[in-house]
């Protein structure tokens, strides 16, 4: 049984029409420029401008309307999906030590702390202790090997067992290449238990010398709660043959840019290419909200709109940090490099591996992809592979500005993500040739 079957039944969601019936271009666009690097850096930036892209945010509602204008006007047919999620926004996200104040970013799933905030003496977390943080606020800290992402597994296990030991809240003091808080991608189904705050490592000193006072804790986190709704935006176009399927998530806890940035504006400059091709194919492009809440907008768009397997000729899905750059770690702050981020896989069914290999030829480690494989498969190109659809390949990465405040337009570059852009046209050429 794939994951389609075990899915079935589980309920669709709402779904909008935004545009007609598909077949011809509304708007004709010169492709002769679609892929190049200015166009694409150009939609990045409108994309980060657009402002925080937690699901439901103005930001990521701007970005199902941003993609809808688009696709509409090349021609696309275009629906849009409610994806309820929890509201990640707060008023206040903040740890009081005698005089000093830390501000940070509260880690769902969020529970607020009561009026007049949580007062409480404060304990590092310590395994072999773990009865040191019974009554009080735990103050994590689990360190990362260098040129190593945050380990927000270890922060997971680690707030499992403060809770267990009876701890009122944790601070998360959150070690990561920038010293920036890094947030934690959150399932819908994972229950919510003491109030978590974090704190990014660059307060590190700040925080032990005010530890060391001794003076108790005051933890304040406030915000409205609740639930938003996000928008799946899903654009088709054609009217026989089977689906090529481009999918890319959209949301993510802050800006974005180098996560989410490059994998957006390929999808914008396939679309454009797209109808212009001949093959004889139809073309269905999804941007998801909910990503990270656990994939949520992808798993509804799986069961309940995806073309099945035997329907679909592709799916190529373009995900986190393929397109970012690389950053040296310094013992200051990390310096922008010009070249890629090798932290990237791409990974494919067999049959698109000798295409990707031709495209990708001397583009560092993505030149080389993995072959599809269930077990080690990530980010939303998982479910893909979990649905067994036969032909397909997908990205997935990170880079020292992932999941952080500071993950800008200055997280990519033109030249990086131009000849991504074209290799992964000249693939889909490749592939849809034997169709």
């Amino acid at each position: 049984m794939n994951r389609r079957q075990m899915l079935a039944g589980t309920g669709a969601f709402a779904i909008t029409a935004c545009s007609p019936e598909a077949g011809t271009p509304a708007a004709s666009t010169s492709t002769s420029e679609v892929f190049s690097g200015a166009r694409l850096m150009a939609d990045v930036e409108d994309y980060v401008n657009l402002g925080i892209h937690r699901t439901g945010s103005t930001g990521d509602l701007g970005t199902s309307d941003w993609f809808a204008d688009h696709w509409g006007a090349l021609g696309y047919a275009v629906d849009q999906a409610d994806v309820e999620c929890p509201n990640a926004d707060t008023d206040v996200a903040k740890l009081r030590i005698g005089a000093e104040a830390f501000d940070g970013f509260a880690q769902p799933p969020l529970v607020f702390t009561a009026e007049g905030g949580l007062n409480a003496p404060l304990a590092m977390w310590d395994a072999a202790d773990p009865a040191s943080v019974s009554g009080r606020i735990a103050i994590i800290h689990v360190p990362r090997e260098p040129k190593a992402p945050s380990p927000g597994p270890a922060y997971r296990a680690a707030i499992a067992e403060c809770v267990k030991a009876g701890a009122k809240a944790a601070v998360l003091l959150m070690s990561g290449p920038t010293g920036e808080v890094v947030a934690i991608n959150t399932p819908l189904a994972l229950q919510p238990s003491i109030p978590l705050l974090q704190i990014g490592e660059k307060e590190r000193a700040r925080l032990e010398t005010a530890l060391a006072t001794k003076a108790p804790g005051k933890l304040i986190l406030e915000g409205p709660g609740g639930t938003r709704l996000g928008r799946n935006t899903v654009a088709r176009f054609g009217k026989s043959g089977p689906w090529v399927i481009i999918s890319t998530p959209q949301s993510g806890w802050f800006t974005c840019g180098g996560e989410r940035g490059p994998g957006i504006a390929i999808s914008r400059a396939l679309s454009a290419w797209a109808v212009t091709t001949k093959f004889p194919v139809r073309w269905l492009f999804i941007a998801t909200s909910g990503h990270e809440w656990g994939d949520a907008g992808a798993e509804m768009f799986h069961h309940s709109q995806a073309p099945k397997p035997d329907e679909t000729a592709l799916w190529f899905h373009l995900g986190a940090g393929f397109g970012a750059r690389a950053y040296e770690e310094t013992p200051d702050d990390p310096v922008a490099q010009s070249t890629p981020n090798l932290a990237r896989t791409l990974m494919a069914s067999p049959d698109m591996i000798p295409h990707l290999e031709a495209a990708f030829a001397g583009q560092p480690v993505i030149e080389k992809p993995l072959p599809r494989d269930v077990k080690t498969a990530l980010g939303e190109y998982r479910l893909v592979a979990e649905e067994g659809y036969p032909s397909s390949a997908g990205f997935w990465g990170y880079n020292a500005h992932f999941h952080t405040p500071i993950d800008s337009e200055e997280s990519t570059t033109p030249e990086i993500m131009e000849p991504i852009a074209r290799a992964v046209a000249k693939a889909i050429e490749a592939r849809l040739a034997k169709v």
